[in-house]
């Protein structure tokens, strides 16, 4: 350390204080100002010159921290756009390889949707820049244009501002989300005109991600049904069961679906009418259990919740209560999934929540026709023996399925038959009181919003 750097300091402290005598008698008196002092001699000195020797030591530490900090950003957005272009790159081969090979390609996808999450979870812009992209005045704008464009049946040119409305919406962060939200709705950008925009298979998958993020909030839902309710959930009926198997315009519509029957009933009846528990039921969980046929699991968990919603309201019952022969393969359908292999733990959350609705006096045959009390019996055996030895069981979800088996549906021990009185009311209303706090956790304004994007879209979106 130099004695410059010492003398230099005292001279600041004097003049900022205005002691000008004091500080003209020390320009006098001052020693050499060219001397250095080596760091174990600093012990022996007049505190002030270890005081200093700490700040210069710490100012040096920061300043070498803001170098590597910037070439540690540099860095990183290097290899962050190089993995981006490697999924991407990964994905389009992988399509291409499923027209040439017989290979289950399955595992390889799962891969690239973890490393894919990854990637998306650490590339949100900067918070400043993000809220730059949905400013008021962009909104207003492109409210305007979705209703000329409407208007003129036209909406080919609304393709680049829903895409970047989206792309601003991956860039907020998890805290900022339900802000991001309100801004949308309190605009009403999509207005009377969702379904013309639906309609539209350019701008179809743009404005399906929006509204998925929309209607995750109970605001959402009222703005995204205000306008012609029946036709609007009949367009993503139609969507969901129109499109190919997985694809990221049925995952969208199963999300919206879901999120919607979840808080409306009258959503919930119409897809009742529409035959979707039949669909989910021969479309989605039939075709994933007995021809091994890949469906994304996007599909198989957001298709399943779906049914639990439906068989789970008062009209489902009913609904089912007037076709028995149907109950029953629903029923076996779900107890075999429950046997299967690999079953997800989310998948058997929502097969435990709807054999718990069907667990009452009014499916008794069925009951007894698929074997229910021993299947379910033999699974919770098989399940708490087998299903603490994987290593990516989610030990929250393992204890929900463990309890809802314990609670729900073990037989009691003096009679092999589940009892279809007592426990079915006590479950029943367990199940609803379940419910209750799930409606509630999503109405949490603390609770993470999951904003969805998949890696077969990273291309567009990139």
């Amino acid at each position: 350390m130099e004695e410059s750097f010492i003398q230099q300091a005292i001279k600041e402290y004097l003049d900022y204080h205005q002691m000008t005598d004091t500080l003209s008698a020390f320009c006098q008196e001052q020693p050499g100002s060219r001397k250095k002092w080596k760091e174990e001699d600093i012990s022996s000195m007049p505190k002030l010159y270890a005081a200093m020797h700490g700040v210069q030591t710490y100012a040096k530490r920061e300043e070498l921290k803001d170098k590597q900090l910037k070439m540690l950003d540099k860095n990183y957005s290097v290899i962050l756009h190089a993995g981006k272009q490697l999924i991407a790159m990964g994905i389009d081969l992988l399509k291409k390889a499923e027209s040439h090979t017989k290979h289950n390609t399955h595992s390889y996808k799962e891969q690239l949707n973890r490393y894919y999450q990854l990637f998306m979870s650490d590339s949100r812009l900067e918070e400043k820049e993000a809220q730059d992209l949905v400013s008021e005045e962009q909104l207003l704008a492109l409210k305007s244009k979705i209703a000329q464009s409407c208007k003129n049946k036209d909406t080919a040119q609304l393709t680049e501002p829903l895409k970047k409305l989206r792309a601003a919406a991956l860039s907020v962060a998890p805290k900022h989300r339900r802000k991001f939200i309100e801004t949308i709705i309190n605009h009403d950008i999509f207005s009377s005109n969702l379904n013309s925009l639906l309609k539209n298979h350019k701008v179809q998958l743009y404005v399906m991600a929006l509204v998925c993020y929309l209607v995750s909030v109970p605001k959402g839902v009222a703005t995204v049904l205000k306008h012609s309710q029946q036709s609007t959930i009949n367009t993503f009926i139609e969507i969901t069961t129109g499109s190919p198997t997985g694809s990221a315009h049925q995952r969208f519509a199963l999300g919206i679906l879901q999120k919607v029957s979840l808080r409306s009933e009258a959503v919930s009846n119409q897809l009742i009418d529409s035959g979707m528990i039949q669909w989910i039921c021969q479309e989605l969980l039939q075709v994933h259990l007995l021809k091994k046929d890949y469906v994304h699991p996007y599909c198989l968990d957001f298709g399943s919740a779906i049914l639990a919603n439906l068989v789970n309201s008062t009209y489902g019952i009913v609904y089912l209560e007037c076709r028995q022969a149907e109950v029953e393969g629903i029923m076996q359908l779900l107890l075999d999934l429950l046997r299967a292999e690999n079953t997800e733990s989310t998948l058997i959350i929502h097969i435990l929540v709807t054999l718990t609705a069907l667990a009452n006096d009014k499916f008794g045959a069925q009951m007894e026709l698929t074997n229910f009390s021993d299947t379910i019996s033999e699974f919770v055996e098989i399940y708490s023996t087998h299903s603490s030895e994987q290593d990516n069981e989610d030990p929250e979800n393992r204890r929900t399925i463990l309890d809802m088996c314990a609670h729900l549906f073990h037989p009691r021990e003096t009679n092999s038959v589940l009892d279809t009185s007592e426990v079915m009311e006590f479950n029943a209303r367990k199940h609803q009181e379940e419910i209750r706090e799930l409606e509630k956790r999503f109405d949490d304004e603390n609770e993470l919003i999951i904003f969805e994007c998949f890696p077969d879209e990273s291309i567009n979106l990139s």
